[in-house]
C-alpha cells in the first residue's frame, strides 16, 4: 500500500511520540473515521532543524509537512513501509 502525502497532511492532526536520539518522533493517523481502518505514520524531526521554534504536543499535520515529505520520500526510495 502507498502512502499519500496529501492524505497524511489534509486535515490530520500530528501527535508528538516521544525523543530519540536527537530526533522527535512524530505520528500522523490518515483517517479520523472510526469505522475506517487507521494508517499511522510516524517521521522524525532532527533537533538540529528544530532551532527556536516551538513543537507542541498536538500539531496540524500540514505545518509538519517538511519533514513529512523528507521521512515518506527516504521510506519509498528504501522501498519499506
Amino acid at each position: 500500500m502507498t502512502i499519500s502525502l496529501k492524505n497524511l497532511v489534509k486535515n490530520t492532526t500530528a501527535e508528538f511520540v516521544c525523543y530519540r536520539d536527537g530526533d522527535l518522533w512524530y505520528r500522523v493517523c490518515e483517517s479520523k473515521d472510526k469505522s475506517a481502518s487507521k494508517h499511522m505514520f510516524e517521521f522524525p524531526i532532527p533537533i538540529e532543524d528544530t532551532g527556536t521554534g516551538i513543537f507542541p504536543a498536538q500539531v496540524k499535520a500540514i505545518t509538519l509537512m517538511r519533514w513529512i515529505r523528507k521521512h515518506l520520500e527516504r521510506i519509498q526510495k528504501d522501498g519499506r513501509q
